[in-house]
């Protein structure tokens, strides 16, 4: 039953990565693997995001998968930044030839990252950010109670469509009473600089 339910928790995951892209061309994405798969523990210098210093974390660790199936391809990126008390999960998700991202709401692209997550609410944005408030459970600890935010920002507009070349996303959780600060939010969004646009 282990293997059966790990296999239904991968097809839901691919169903929900394939819902962030559209195609120029009547083709789908059916080859999409976990991000934790290829090059895991990859230098994060050499990713195009990046998590400054400034954030204060003490373990960050690093990842990156390409992907292509005839001529629509798409790149994934992971930074996972953790200290005794938070973790900081940034994602970058850059499309391909032939395809582009759907705008989408920050929640509906976190949420699932969570056994649990409850009170969402608009959350301290800016800098092309969308930003949500959230109380979360997180899978690996489904026990402790967190204060979170999520975030998502779409760049690099695709003329002529609806979607983006790029998307930056993720969230941040913290084991503290009440909500994260809109100055804390800030300066973490701050602290995330990429090399596109």
């Amino acid at each position: 039953m282990g293997t059966l339910s790990k296999a239904s928790r991968r097809a839901a995951g691919k169903r929900r990565f394939l819902g962030l892209f559209g195609a120029w061309a009547p083709l789908a994405l059916a080859f999409v693997l976990p991000l934790s798969g290829a090059r895991a523990g990859e230098d994060c210098r050499s990713l195009d995001i990046h998590l400054d210093a400034a954030a204060g974390f003490t373990d960050i660790t690093c990842d990156s998968l390409a992907d292509s199936h005839a001529d629509i391809s798409d790149t994934r990126e992971m930074i996972f930044a953790h200290d005794s008390r938070s973790v900081f999960v940034i994602r970058h998700l850059a499309a391909g030839n032939r395809t582009y991202l759907k705008l989408m709401a920050p929640k509906d692209l976190i949420e699932s990252a969570f056994a649990k997550a409850e009170g969402w609410a608009a959350g301290p944005g800016g800098n092309g950010y969308a930003a949500v408030r959230f109380t979360g459970w997180r899978k690996v600890s489904p026990d402790l109670q967190l204060s979170c935010f999520g975030f998502a920002r779409f760049t690099g507009h695709v003329d002529h469509s609806m979607g983006y070349r790029n998307a930056i996303y993720g969230y941040y959780c913290a084991k503290q009473p009440d909500a994260v600060s809109e100055a804390e939010a800030h300066r973490l969004l701050g602290a995330v600089t990429f090399s596109f646009e």
